[in-house]
C-alpha cells in the first residue's frame, strides 16, 4: 500500500487544488512537452483522472504514457486503471488477483510514481491560475 500511499502524495504535489478541480488542464514544464490532466469523473470520496504527456513525432502530437488514474480521497492513496488503454482490476480487499496480475498491478503502480517523480522535476504543476478550458 505504501506505493499507492505515495502516489497519492506525489498527485497531491502536481495538483495542489485537486479538490476544486474541473475539466482540462495543461502544464508545460521544461521538458518542453505537455502534460494534459482531465477529470473524467469526480464521486463523493474518488477522482478519476486521465494524465498524458504530449510530445510532436514526425509533425504530429502523440499521448505517451496515458494512465486513467483512480484517487481516493478519503484513504489518501491513488491507483492506476488504465494505462494505454489496457484495463486494471480494481484493487478490493474481496478481489481475487492472480499473481501475474498482483505484479502487473505493482509495476505499473511503481512506473506511475517514477513518471510522477519525473513530472515534478521538469516543474509540471496544476496550479489553479495554470488552467485551460479549451484544451
Amino acid at each position: 500500500m505504501s506505493c499507492y500511499e505515495a502516489n497519492f502524495e506525489r498527485l497531491m504535489w502536481l495538483i495542489p487544488d485537486i479538490q476544486s478541480m474541473e475539466g482540462l488542464a495543461l502544464s508545460e514544464g521544461r521538458d518542453l512537452m505537455d502534460l494534459q490532466l482531465e477529470v473524467v469523473e469526480r464521486c463523493r470520496y474518488t477522482l478519476t483522472i486521465a494524465l498524458t504527456h504530449y510530445f510532436r513525432s514526425d509533425g504530429a502530437l502523440v499521448s505517451d504514457p496515458y494512465m486513467k488514474i483512480r484517487i481516493y480521497l478519503d484513504a489518501r492513496v491513488a491507483e492506476v486503471l488504465n494505462y494505454q488503454n489496457h484495463r486494471f482490476q480494481l484493487f478490493r480487499p474481496s478481489s481475487i488477483l492472480d499473481e501475474l496480475n498482483l505484479h502487473e498491478k505493482r509495476q505499473i503502480n511503481k512506473f506511475l510514481g517514477e513518471w510522477l517523480d519525473y513530472c515534478i522535476s521538469q516543474g509540471h504543476n496544476f496550479l489553479p491560475e495554470a488552467r485551460y478550458t479549451n484544451v
